[in-house]
């Protein structure tokens, strides 16, 4: 007679203690792709020249349009605000910030496009990236594949390559990236390093940040009301 199995502990207690078993090996299973993401994306930059060259054009470009759309739009908004921070004349592409129509309305010389494009790939970037290009702007480009829609048009592209098909996990690749660019840009810039350091010293005359000095940790605050 086979012995009888184990029921399931229905209590309170032992339904919070199950769920913090899963909620743990689901956090373990998600740091793990985290992790190899981060491995894969490190080794396929280390000797990627495009990121240099991307970098000095961004440099040394006069306004720098950024776009993105759709899941890549957070990531447009990312390398957006990481520029911001030692350049001026840096633009995101979506309202009501910067429509498109004014974008493409006002394409000049000396100006860069950065566009950010990966699977599923949006027809409204695909279609402005290729009208600013026809209209004789330069286009550069982060996406997933050398053959991506908008591979032909771009003077310059980082080629992204994703080890899955989950948005989320590849996110990791394209943060990186994007950070990665926007740090190389300010570091082959004279005039970025002298405006990162103008802000941050705008930054305390506005009293903008707490000091750390200020901040007292609940345990430390709690012994101290104690005492």
């Amino acid at each position: 007679m086979s012995p009888e199995r184990a029921a399931p502990d229905e209590s309170a207690p032992g339904r919070k203690a199950q769920a913090r078993r899963s909620a743990s090996l689901l956090k373990s299973r998600l740091l793990k792709e985290e992790q190899t993401a981060f491995d894969d994306a490190l080794r396929s930059f280390a000797t990627n020249p495009a990121f240099e060259r991307m970098s000095a054009i961004i440099a040394r470009s006069r306004r720098r349009f950024i776009l993105g759309r759709g899941d890549a739009q957070e990531h447009a908004m990312l390398l957006s605000s990481s520029l911001k921070a030692s350049f001026s004349q840096v633009f995101l592409v979506a309202p009501p910030g910067l429509d498109h129509l004014d974008l493409l309305a006002d394409v000049r010389t000396g100006d860069v496009l950065i566009a950010i494009c990966n699977r599923p790939y949006r027809r409204d970037t695909v279609e402005i990236g290729r009208l600013y290009v026809a209209a004789g702007g330069t286009l550069m480009l982060l996406t997933d594949s050398a053959d991506s829609p908008l591979s032909a048009f771009a003077s310059e592209q980082i080629i992204i390559e994703h080890a899955t098909r989950d948005a989320q996990v590849d996110a990791t690749a394209v943060v990186l990236a994007t950070r990665l660019l926007a740090r190389l840009a300010s570091a082959s810039s004279k005039g970025a390093v002298r405006r990162a350091q103008e802000r941050e010293r705008l930054g305390d005359l506005l009293g903008l940040y707490e000091s750390d000095m200020r901040w007292v940790g609940r345990g430390q605050g709690s012994g101290a009301a104690g005492s």
